[in-house]
């Protein structure tokens, strides 16, 4: 027959050995402090262009080629394919 202590189920909240910190515990610890950094730095960046941040500076343009040239080009490849 089984000794009575091993059949019982061990008490909750006996204090015993803490688990020792694992290499994958400071690592993850490493990760959070990198994300942390990075979040900081982007959020410094971002207030330093806060003007500029989302918006248009001045004027909007585009310089394309027109659109009669554009035909132009077409028609030429065109000719040359066929």
């Amino acid at each position: 027959m089984a000794q009575p202590e091993f059949m019982m189920s061990p008490a909750v909240g006996v204090p015993g050995r803490k688990p020792k910190t694992s290499i994958y515990t400071m690592l993850l610890i490493i990760a959070l402090v990198a994300l942390l950094i990075g979040c900081l730095t982007m959020w410094l960046e971002i207030k330093q262009l806060e003007s500029t941040f989302g918006g248009v500076r001045g004027k909007v343009s585009l310089s394309a080629i027109p659109n009669h040239a554009i035909v132009d080009v077409d028609a030429a490849s065109r000719a040359r394919t066929v």
